[in-house]
């Protein structure tokens, strides 16, 4: 008698089946990076356009937004970033993007 070695049709079908699970939690954990690493840059890019914000107020100016990983972060301030000579005056920065924002608080001096 001959004996004819190989897999049969259901051993070919559970190996399948195993690849496809397995390629599915693969592609599950790479889009799940995917995301993540694209919030990391936009919580990034947030702090940056705070930071900004201030700094610009600190120079006596104001910025309304900042380009930053390709999205466009709205920038407002609240309170004086010329404060009248010899007093200081708190700043509330607050940046946005899609469903996040970010703010940031300090205070600009004017000691001329």
């Amino acid at each position: 008698m001959l004996k004819v070695k190989g897999f049969t049709l259901i051993e070919a079908l559970i190996a399948i089946l195993i690849t496809a699970i397995l390629a599915g939690i693969i592609s599950g954990v790479i889009t799940s990076f995917a995301f993540k690493t694209s919030d990391r840059i936009i919580r990034s890019c947030l702090i940056e356009a705070a930071s900004s914000g201030i700094a610009a107020c600190k120079g006596g100016n104001t910025i309304d937004y900042v380009e930053c990983g390709g999205n466009k972060v709205q920038i407002e301030i609240e309170g004086e970033c010329n404060p009248a000579s010899g007093t200081c005056s708190e700043i509330k920065v607050t940046s946005k993007v899609k469903r996040l924002s970010f703010s940031l608080t300090d205070k600009v001096c004017n000691f001329d």
